[in-house]
């Protein structure tokens, strides 16, 4: 409680600056299609995004200011806009250390981390799309492969204010995927810290902003309609936890779960804020297919032997939770850029004898509430600091406690590489000896944002985008 206390009497203070702040900027962005430097689009640095990221993501990625090949009923620019995003990390938890398994209680280097090829931009003027294809990808499991997202926005602009769009897509960020623009940790890909996620974001701590695939390695995918203007969104999806892969002769995803979003955005004093909330309901399958065989009976074998298809498993879950989350993005003092981001969620327990939450396998209610917040303190506002506190409950009656305190320090050196410094320390029973010990199963009791266990994680984390 004196923690919390604490880091209450921190964020009120900082409320009490905020109408003394001057406005922040906020300028075009897409880097190669727009022309412009990543900070036009993002606040503070990627992948945080500021007022005309969202106004960029609202028109579907299809503003554009490069040169552009359009005849009748064309119009798409000269160029294909692709970027490589990877990040070289170095993290050291404080677990028993593993002879049989290196694991990050041993200290351990990821070289490298994610690695992505990102293609994406203006298809038409009412069409835009993002791939993004994972560089490391083994395909050893269900929706592996090369492909990690897609989305395909098809927008319509209601008035000159209010855009509504449709947008197919799949993802491992789950059903938020379709349509977010809040830094809250809402969407995996809009938060300020690149590494210690769900040690700093209860959205990202109940796991509601991507789905389970570490369970059985499906993604999410479905479709989503979202009308947004520069003070409000909102976004309705079906979707299903079946990113799996498939196609039209095989076995098809079916979007029964339900996705709601709400969120208000307003300009107020110069600071611009976000307050929301997120629901997510219903039920879906996940599928996959065991591998097929070759039918070495078949007159074609062997040039051109028919596979026969494996066995189709359905597993279904229940996909409940909500969550409100809300954030305040500005400068104080002289040109600080300041985010404070907060956020509260709750995922029912599993019970027996029904299909499992996705977000919870326990029995008593799984819940956690966040506050963090970024100063860019030095450097122009190129280096911030960091600091973070989360409470939450992992809904295992045995091993409930689940609380986190991280301080961090990141510079840009240049707008699209990011140095950082993660420290976070952690308490309560799911980080005890005895939870270590127990074997969780899911991973969740004891959830860290690394491959081992413990009361304490320190990340050192390069991240280039080019």
């Amino acid at each position: 409680m004196k923690k919390i206390s604490a880091l209450l009497s921190l964020i009120i203070g900082m409320f009490g600056l905020l109408l003394t702040g001057p406005q922040a900027q906020a300028v075009p962005a897409f880097a190669r299609q727009m022309g412009v430097a990543c900070n036009t689009c993002h606040f503070q640095h990627f992948p945080s995004l500021n007022a005309f990221g969202r106004a960029f993501k609202a028109n579907g990625f299809t503003m554009t200011s490069t040169p552009l090949i359009e005849s009748d009923n064309f119009s798409m620019p000269a160029n294909l806009n692709a970027a490589i995003f990877s990040n070289i990390r170095f993290q050291k938890s404080t677990g028993s250390k593993d002879p049989t398994a290196h694991t990050s209680n041993n200290g351990e280097w990821i070289i490298p981390g994610e690695t992505s090829l990102f293609i994406g931009g203006r298809i038409s003027p009412n069409l835009g799309g993002l791939v993004e294809g994972d560089v490391g990808a083994s395909g050893a499991s269900p929706g592996a492969g090369f492909l990690a997202s897609i989305k395909l926005p098809f927008i319509y602009p209601v008035t000159n204010n209010i855009n509504v769009g449709v947008v197919p897509f799949s993802a491992g960020l789950g059903p938020a995927y379709a349509y977010e623009t809040l830094n809250t940790g809402a969407v995996g890909n809009h938060f300020m810290n690149l590494v210690h996620t769900t040690s700093m974001s209860a959205l990202q701590y109940i796991q509601i902003a991507y789905s389970q695939e570490e369970l059985d390695g499906n993604l999410a995918e479905g479709v989503g309609l979202y009308a947004a203007s520069d003070t409000f969104f909102v976004t309705v999806a079906k979707w299903s936890h079946n990113h799996d892969i498939v196609d039209a002769f095989g076995t098809s995803a079916q979007p029964t779960s339900n996705y709601v979003r709400v969120a208000v955005t307003p300009q107020i004093g110069g600071w611009d804020l976000g307050f929301g909330a997120q629901y997510f309901g219903g039920n879906s399958n996940a599928v996959s297919q065991s591998g097929g065989t070759v039918d070495t009976s078949d007159p074609a074998c062997p040039a051109n032997c028919p596979i026969i298809a494996g066995a189709t498993t359905f597993t279904p879950y229940r996909t409940r939770a909500w969550a409100v989350d809300g954030q305040m993005q500005g400068s104080i003092l002289h040109d600080m850029p300041l985010g404070v981001y907060i956020g509260y969620g709750q995922a029912p327990g599993s019970s027996p004898g029904s299909a499992q939450n996705l977000y919870n396998p326990y029995s008593e209610t799984k819940k956690a509430a966040s506050i963090a917040a970024e100063l860019g303190a030095f450097a122009d506002g190129r280096g911030t600091i960091q600091i973070a506190y989360l409470w939450a409950k992992t809904g295992n009656p045995t091993y409930s406690g689940a609380n986190a305190t991280t301080l961090g320090l990141s510079y840009l050196p240049w707008n699209n590489v990011q140095l950082a410094l993660y420290q976070t320390w952690y308490t309560g029973s799911a980080h005890s000896k005895a939870a270590e010990s127990s074997g969780d199963a899911y991973g969740i009791g004891n959830l860290i944002d690394a491959s081992g266990s413990g009361t304490s994680l320190t990340s050192v984390n390069l991240a280039v985008g080019f």
